[in-house]
């Protein structure tokens, strides 16, 4: 069977990022300058490319801290994804090693992907990677000397997010 290639559907693609682990609350932000690709052989996804700029809204209220009590100088807040890898476990899960930046600090993190495909002889064919991971904040140097809060929240000890990315056939 013949390599098929689907691209990234801007619009029915998010990336949340909760405050806190325990809280149903989420930042606000927009995906920008997405883009990527799929390849699917044999009805198995055998190649991913997938980035993005997430921006933080400004109408999130984040407040920081430092350890005297001071509100800190607020910088431009985003966060910018790419994938390096990606490995599949099973037919259901995989892992994509994508490297994020944030904060001015870069690090190579490993997210854990649930991927269902949907291929069709005839109309389009659909592949949907939910994915999910917890990164700790402190290793883009948020929260070392300084104490988050959004909208009257307390960021919590690590950055939890999940993001659902659909990719269509033309």
């Amino acid at each position: 069977m013949q390599a098929l290639t689907l691209k990234l559907n801007k619009d029915q693609s998010y990336f949340l990022i909760k405050i806190r682990k325990n809280i149903d609350s989420y930042l606000k932000n927009k995906i920008d300058n997405s883009s990527g690709f799929v390849v699917v052989k044999d009805n198995t996804v055998s190649s991913v490319s997938l980035q993005f700029d997430l921006i933080l809204e400004d109408d999130n209220k984040i407040t920081r801290l430092d350890s005297q009590g001071l509100s800190k100088r607020r910088k431009e807040t985003f966060l910018q994804f790419k994938s390096l890898s990606y490995e599949r476990i099973n037919d259901d899960l995989s892992f994509l090693k994508v490297s994020v930046t944030l904060n001015d600090i870069t690090k190579i993190v490993e997210l854990e992907a649930f991927v269902k495909t949907e291929i069709h002889q005839t109309g389009p064919s659909k592949v949907v990677f939910e994915i999910v991971t917890e990164i700790d904040k402190k290793d883009f140097g948020l929260g070392v000397d300084e104490q988050i809060s959004i909208n009257g929240l307390a960021f919590g000890k690590n950055i939890n997010a999940t993001g659902n990315f659909e990719f269509l056939s033309d």
